[in-house]
């Protein structure tokens, strides 16, 4: 049983040889190949072989193309900031005030450099592991990608007092999520990755939740392969029941602190759950403590068909020990349900 086979496995339910496992192990590829991260997000050549080094040190059975929420507000034109061993960050929005929406451009997906460099890493990746391992494609929210831009405070304010604006971009959002997800598809990804910050209660008022569910249910109703929705930031236990009925959903990861069992008791035993470990903390445990959390996880999900070990929240650091991960990677191998 290969990897991608160990993967699809986990929909239906069937018996795996191993538990698949995956890892947001987006930005760690870089420093596997001692590579400056302003070219990593910007070549797709070196994205695939820093993905290629994933590969060879953890054999993970998804591979996650460029996670870059960032760069898809580039695209439209915010203006990014690059720090040494980080993804990039917007450094200042592209919309200032509301009425730019209407002047948002439409993106050439064509032409578009940024466009192309997520399409041609995921096609590398593709290209080099067909039918042999499943690939991730982290895509930005339409709910969650106007944060990037115009700003947290305005795309909050535009929710709560200007409801004409929300759906003048939230239609704009929309079409962009449905091309951009479908071409991602298109070119080889498995399963999109989507978090969706601004569906959570920890983050919106239900009011908000309510007025934005409608759009991501009709984007997600018009993507042509499966998606897993990624808690983000933030613990998801709170609307998960509505995240698990979104339109394509096949997979939710939670939070670290969140409980599977609680997960299931209320999406049901068929829904694919991922998730629990801490990535973002990966960087400050032992080799010993990161094998602890990992056989915790494990053993909690034994019985569980619908399972796949993941790490939750963002990237795993850029100076994550690899014995670390490693300990965790063994941990999975040598786990017998």
């Amino acid at each position: 049983m290969n990897s991608l086979e160990r993967v699809l496995a986990t929909i239906p339910g069937n018996d795996t040889d191993y538990q698949p496992f995956m890892m947001v192990n987006s930005l760690i590829g870089a420093r596997l190949i001692n590579c400056d991260t302003f070219e990593y997000y910007h070549n797709p050549n070196l994205y695939f072989e820093g993905q290629k080094a994933v590969v060879e040190a953890f054999d993970p059975d998804l591979i996650i193309t460029p996670f870059a929420f960032p760069l898809e507000a580039a695209a439209f034109g915010s203006e990014l900031i690059y720090l040494p061993n980080y993804a990039p960050n917007v450094r200042k929005p592209i919309i200032t005030e509301l009425s730019q929406i209407d002047r948002l451009p439409e993106l050439d997906y064509d032409n578009s450099p940024i466009i192309h460099y997520f399409l041609k890493s995921t096609n590398l990746i593709y290209e080099t592991y067909k039918g042999q391992k499943a690939l991730v494609s982290p895509i930005a929210s339409p709910c969650d990608l106007p944060v990037l831009l115009m700003g947290t405070e305005m795309w909050i304010d535009t929710l709560l007092f200007h409801p004409k604006e929300v759906e003048r971009i939230m239609k704009k959002m929309v079409k962009h999520f449905v091309r951009f997800g479908n071409e991602l598809l298109a070119n080889g990804a498995t399963i999109l990755g989507i978090p969706n910050d601004f569906l959570n209660l920890k983050m919106v008022t239900k009011k908000m939740f309510d007025s934005l569910y409608p759009y991501v249910a009709d984007a997600f109703s018009q993507i042509k392969g499966p998606i897993a929705v990624h808690n983000g930031g933030y613990k998801v236990m709170s609307v998960i029941g509505d995240l698990a009925k979104l339109p394509n959903v096949a997979a939710l990861f939670i939070e670290n602190t969140e409980s599977f069992d609680e997960a299931r008791r209320i999406v049901g035993d068929k829904m694919v759950l991922m998730g629990n470990f801490n990535g973002p903390n990966f960087n400050n445990y032992s080799p010993e403590r990161a094998k602890e959390i990992t056989l915790k996880i494990l053993n909690n999900r034994k019985n569980d068909k619908h399972f796949i070990f993941s790490t939750s929240n963002a990237d795993i650091p850029f100076n994550t020990p690899v014995e670390t991960i490693k300990a965790v990677v063994e941990t999975i191998r040598g786990f017998k349900k």
